[in-house]
Formats: C-alpha cells, structure tokens, sequence
C-alpha cells in the first residue's frame, strides 16, 4: 500500500519566446497540461513577466515566465520534473514546495501581446581591447 500525500507547489518555468510568439494560450496550456497529466490540480497559472536573461540560454537572449501553483501527491513531482526537463519550450524549470499560495496568484492575468516581444538581441560582439599602456619609447638620436 502506498501512502499519497498531497502537498501544494510553486514552479517557475522560463519559456521560449520564439514558442511563446506562436501563442501564449496554446503554450500555457501545453506546459500546465504537463501538470495534470501527472495527476496534478492546477490552483494558479499566470504569465509573471517577459525579461532579457543574464546569459543566453539556448540561443536565447530573451525569455517569458510562466508562474503556477498545484497541488500533486509527493510522488508525481518527479515525473513532472522530468517531463518539464525534456519539453523543448521550457528553458528552465524551478519547482518547490509551498506553505501556501498567495492571494496575488489569484489574480486575473494581465492582457499580453506576443508580438510585442522584443526581438532576441544579436550577440554582442566582442569590445577591443585597448593596447596596453606601457611605458614610453625613448627615441635614440641617430647619427647624420
């Protein structure tokens, strides 16, 4: 017999914006239907924000958050886990548990224009470096 304890989560996911200019509401719910195919009950899922990343991330210079709350038994996190790791529209994936799930999370999601994604900035080229500063030539006089 196998003990189930259900226990409330919060995972961040950091989506691909080119997945993400094909359409919010298709990829929002392929990504939560990860959840519930894992037994889960959606409590919360909303769009947090779309930012510049620190670092590139498969090619990426741009990402979009997607914040949701569930609640599943102990046992199918790590099925979600995985199946978050192989879905090629999930850059990055932070799941952990939580006492509860803020009013805030509740709130209706804000209107979101995909097209309104800023383009992925180009790579940065590299910035010259300046010759180094050494000290300074002294001519030696030559001879007529």
């Amino acid at each position: 017999m196998t003990l189930q304890r259900t226990r409330t989560y919060e995972c961040m996911c950091l989506l691909d914006n080119r997945e993400v200019r094909k359409g919010w509401q298709p990829l929002k719910d392929a990504v939560t239907g990860i959840f519930t195919k894992h037994g889960a009950k959606i409590l919360s899922s909303r769009r947090w924000d779309e930012r510049r990343l620190a670092y590139a991330i498969r090619g990426q210079q741009r990402g979009t958050y997607l914040l949701v709350y569930f609640a599943a038994d102990t046992q199918s996190v790590t099925a979600i886990r995985r199946d978050l790791q192989f879905n090629e529209s999930v850059l990055r994936d932070l799941l952990v548990e939580c006492a509860e799930v803020p009013q805030t999370a509740y709130e209706p999601e804000a209107a979101f224009d995909v097209n309104a994604i800023p383009a992925d900035d180009a790579p940065a080229a590299p910035e010259p470096v300046a010759a180094p500063q050494g000290e300074p030539v002294a001519e030696t006089p030559t001879e007529a």
